[in-house]
């Protein structure tokens, strides 16, 4: 194997696109009408369905899905790919389900819904909270992740990249608002695909074409699917399959995500972003889980696994170092790869940062603050998301020292923690109406406190269960072994007597459990605790709203709803109108008409 190196139109490739996505964010804070907060955060509520789709799609396509799916596949085989498919299920019934009921109450942040659904600020707290939590977390994963990559191809610290990596995100994100990142994730989405799927056919050409790929790849073991029920074993069809269905249940509740329905101009446009989102996320997903198949029928052909050899320290990195070894006689295109990989940083970074400051404003500032002049507003908004910045760059630090662990697995256990019970407890307001506010806490605290304990005690218990990665590619080519390295993978070969080889009982065995099922875990606990308590305590005494109630079979046509939309909101007129980040509010309903209209 020859070492491969970044050249100098790597370097210039890869700092054109850094410096486009700034130039992005400093013309929409030139032209733009920053002094509203409705502009800043929510685009003026006026973007259309497209680069409204795009970004949704370049937000929660990661580089966490770029180097951990095809890292995954690389090590596991073609599993993951059944993953994006059940996603995009879950995004589906979450907007039959959920996106009319959002929308017809006009909210731009999520703990707007649980204040006026649970009147608890308590509550409304506690998930706010939670949030920012997840998502600090998930934003210093990806900061990690790039890192990481960088460190693979081109050799840069990881700490130097997460910096770099942070300011960047941080500067055109405080100076041009939601539009400035819109726009950028528009053009980062593009730069995503056509990187991977550069990457997946030179890759295929030099191996010798698709029927040579398919054989190397189908003999690796590569193409197999397990069946079994066992719970503890890492990933089956059941648990990557059908048990994340439920990952993306309650996805609209996402900040980033509810910030981009709001700013579309209507009830249509918002659907269809949706929908174009459902077709087209698994699609991004698929390319990266065929990448990583790609990259092991390469390296089998080359016959060097590079993590065997230690050229990188875990296979997170092969889809990098594959770039440079297959564009390594093609200047600039190493250079078009990595700038892929740093734009699913950058969008989910960016957008990220716009949720976090748009909560810090909504939830913490604005219910505060009598009053307070726009310009003052403007200079909160763009503080928090570079206080922001600094806190998300910090943590990243830390996450860092967790090299030994799939980037995967890290962001699914940490993030279930959290993600399943808040998801379910937005679940369990909208489609229970008899639950009260008292029963929905504990709820909430169970779930967390119920995950917290399996997460940490699967981290921390000597007896887990580990499931083997499948055999990986030969090294009898490599020339040598580079032990500067310290990370390497243990290689035990996979077979389905391993599989049946565990013993463990007791607490050993419930740690062992599929971290694949935390969140499915976090979200029916939620459910479940907070329907039986209310059922036991007399249920939801104080009543409820009935717009923030999405009963099942009832459903209308899209002229009626934007008719409900467009005339008032509020059955009941002691509550307070739903406001946006301005200040304005949305119009209000008479009780007799909204009884015979709503749901």
């Amino acid at each position: 194997m020859e070492s491969h190196t970044f050249g100098k139109w790597d370097y210039t490739v890869f700092g054109v696109m850094v410096a486009v996505s700034v130039f992005i964010g400093i013309y929409h804070a030139i032209v733009g009408r920053h002094d509203r907060l409705e502009e800043y955060f929510l685009a003026g509520r006026a973007m259309p369905f497209f680069p409204i789709a795009l970004s949704m799609l370049a937000s929660f396509t990661s580089i966490i899905t770029m180097l951990g799916a095809s890292g995954e596949a690389y090590s596991n085989g073609i599993m993951w790919a059944l993953k994006e498919i059940a996603q995009s299920v879950g995004k589906l019934i979450d907007m039959c389900l959920l996106l009319t009921l959002l929308k017809r109450l006009n909210l731009s942040s999520p703990f707007q819904y649980i204040e006026g659904r649970f009147k608890s600020r308590l509550l409304t707290l506690m998930v706010t909270v939670a949030s920012c939590v997840q998502n600090m977390f998930y934003m210093s994963i990806i900061l990690f992740g790039q890192g990481m990559a960088l460190q693979a191809v081109t050799g840069f610290s990881t700490v130097g990249s997460i910096l770099v990596t942070s300011a960047a995100a941080v500067l055109y994100t405080s100076i041009g608002g939601l539009k400035a990142v819109i726009w950028t994730d528009v053009l980062q989405y593009i730069l995503m695909l056509t990187g991977i799927l550069a990457v997946i056919i030179k890759g295929t050409i030099d191996v010798g074409g698709v029927q040579e790929i398919w054989s190397r790849i189908k003999s690796g073991g590569r193409l197999t699917l397990k069946y079994d029920f066992d719970p503890t074993i890492r990933h089956t069809v059941w648990t990557v399959g059908f048990a994340r269905i439920f990952n993306t249940l309650g996805i609209l509740f996402r900040p980033a995500y509810l910030q981009r329905i709001a700013a579309t101009k209507s009830l249509t446009d918002a659907r269809r972003a949706m929908i174009f989102g459902v077709l087209c996320s698994p699609v991004f997903g698929i390319l990266c889980v065929i990448g990583g198949l790609v990259a092991y029928g390469y390296y089998d052909y080359k016959r060097c696994d590079p993590v065997v050899s230690n050229q990188i320290y875990k296979s997170d990195q092969v889809l990098p170092f594959m770039t440079i070894a297959i564009f390594r006689n093609v200047p600039g295109m190493p250079g078009l790869f990595l700038a892929a990989l740093y734009s699913a940083s950058l969008s989910s970074l960016s957008s990220g940062l716009s949720a976090l400051a748009h909560i810090t404003w909504e939830d913490f500032v604005k219910p505060r603050v009598s009053t307070m002049s726009e310009f003052k507003q403007m200079a909160v908004a763009k503080v928090s998301v570079v206080a922001w910045g600094v806190v998300i760059f910090g943590v990243a630090i830390c996450v860092s020292s967790l090299k030994s662990i799939p980037l995967l697995q890290i962001y699914y256990s940490a993030n279930s923690i959290t993600a399943g019970p808040m998801f379910g407890l937005f679940y369990l307001g909208a489609m229970f109406p008899f639950v009260n506010t008292r029963s929905a806490i504990v709820a909430l605290l169970v779930g967390i406190s119920f995950l917290t304990w399996l997460v940490v005690g699967a981290r921390l218990s000597p007896g887990v269960r580990k499931t083997p990665p499948l055999p990986p590619a030969p090294t009898d080519f490599c020339p040598s072994v580079n032990l500067s390295l310290p990370y390497t993978m243990t290689t035990t070969n996979s077979t389905s007597d391993d599989l049946r080889q565990y013993t463990g009982s007791g607490l050993d065995a419930f740690y062992s459990l599929s971290y694949m099922l935390y969140h499915v875990f976090g979200f029916l606990i939620v459910q479940v605790v907070g329907v039986v308590l209310s059922l036991a305590t007399g249920g939801n005494k104080d009543g409820v709203n009935p717009l923030y109630i999405r009963k099942f079979f009832c459903w209308r046509s899209e002229q009626e709803e934007e008719h409900v939309m467009t005339s008032g909101r509020f059955a009941d007129t002691s509550d307070a109108p739903v406001e946006g980040p301005s200040g304005s509010t949305d119009g209000q309903q008479t009780e007799s008409f909204i009884k015979n209209r709503v749901l």
